[in-house]
C-alpha cells in the first residue's frame, strides 16, 4: 500500500513541480571555456562552475549553492545559460548539488532516500578543501523544491552560510518547532502559485507542503525580529522587511501576483541584497 501511495505522490508532483522546473532550463549549453568540475562524493554528486580568474593566483570566490527544482538535475541546470551568465558576470562560483532521481529528500517530504543536510555539509567541506571561499559571500538559493532545500539548509546548518535567497519553496509539515541558528533570508513567492501555494497543499494522504507565512514567523522568532516591519514596493513585487533584529540578521518576504516561476533578475536582486549585508557587517566591524 505504501508503494502504491508513493507512486501516486510522484504522479502529483510530476503534474506541477516537474513542468514548472523545466521552465528554468535555457536551450544553450554552458559556454566554451567555462571551467566545470564534477565531484562524486560518498553521499552524492555535485558540479561547480568556476568564474574566470583575473590573474594566475587563485582568488577568493563568492559562492552560490543552487538547488534545482523537482524533475531537474545538476546537468540540466548547466543548460540554464541565463543563470550561468549571471554568475559569470558577478564573478560567482556556482555549486550545483545533484538530487537523487531528480528530487530532494526534504525534511517532511515524501522522499527519504538521503540525508540532504549531511550531503550539503559534505559538499561544503569538499568545496572548501579545493577552493578559496569568501565566507562573507557564501550564499544559498533554489527554486521550487530546491527553494525548500534552501529553507532546510538555513534551518539546520544556517551558520555555515552568510545569506539565503530561495524562490517558491518553503518548509514541509510538520513545520520545525525552531531553527538552530539565526540567518539572513530573503524569500520570494507568488500569491497565485498553485504548485507550492502560500498555505501549502497536501501531497498524497501523508504529506503536506508547509505554510510560507508560518515559516516566516519561525524565522522571526529565530532571528528575534520583534520590531515593526517595513514594506517596500518594487516594480513587480512587494517586500516586507525586518531590519535591526536582535540576532543581528535581516529578513525579507517578497510577494508577487504571479504563479510558480523564477526570474533571473530575482536571483540578481538576491545577490545584491546579500552583498549589501556584507557591507553592513564590514561597517559594523570597522566603524
Amino acid at each position: 500500500m505504501e508503494r502504491v501511495e508513493a507512486l501516486v505522490v510522484i504522479g502529483l508532483l510530476l503534474g506541477g513541480l516537474f513542468l514548472a522546473s523545466l521552465s528554468q532550463a535555457a536551450s544553450q549549453q554552458v559556454k566554451a571555456g567555462s571551467k566545470i568540475e564534477e565531484r562524486v562524493l560518498e553521499s552524492g554528486r555535485y558540479i561547480t562552475v568556476m568564474p574566470e580568474a583575473e590573474n594566475e593566483v587563485e582568488e577568493t570566490y563568492p559562492t552560490l549553492f543552487y538547488y534545482h527544482g523537482y524533475g531537474q538535475s545538476a546537468d540540466l541546470v548547466l543548460k540554464n545559460n541565463a543563470l550561468l551568465k549571471l554568475a559569470a558576470s558577478r564573478g560567482v562560483m556556482l555549486v550545483i548539488p545533484d538530487g537523487l532521481n531528480r528530487s530532494w529528500s526534504n525534511v517532511g517530504a515524501p522522499s527519504e532516500r538521503r540525508d540532504e543536510i549531511a550531503f550539503t555539509s559534505d559538499i561544503l567541506s569538499d568545496v572548501k578543501s579545493r577552493h578559496k571561499l569568501d565566507k562573507d559571500r557564501l550564499w544559498v538559493s533554489g527554486f521550487s523544491q530546491g527553494g525548500s532545500m534552501a529553507w532546510d539548509v538555513a534551518c539546520y546548518i544556517g551558520e555555515e552560510f552568510s545569506a539565503f535567497f530561495p524562490i517558491a519553496g518553503s518548509f514541509w509539515r510538520p513545520h520545525p518547532v525552531a531553527c538552530d541558528n539565526p540567518v539572513n533570508i530573503r524569500h520570494i513567492h507568488g500569491l497565485s502559485d498553485r504548485v507550492v501555494p502560500m498555505t501549502g497543499r497536501p501531497i498524497g494522504a501523508r504529506w503536506h507542503q508547509g505554510d510560507v507565512k508560518t515559516g516566516v514567523r519561525i524565522w522571526q522568532e529565530t532571528n528575534r525580529c520583534e520590531g515593526e516591519s517595513e514594506v517596500v514596493s518594487l516594480d513587480d513585487m512587494s517586500c516586507e522587511i525586518w531590519r535591526g533584529c536582535a540576532a543581528g540578521k535581516e529578513m525579507e518576504l517578497c510577494l508577487h501576483k504571479g504563479g510558480h516561476k523564477i526570474k533571473m533578475k530575482w536571483l540578481a536582486q538576491g545577490m545584491d541584497w546579500a552583498e549589501g549585508l556584507k557591507n553592513i557587517t564590514a561597517n559594523q566591524e570597522n566603524p
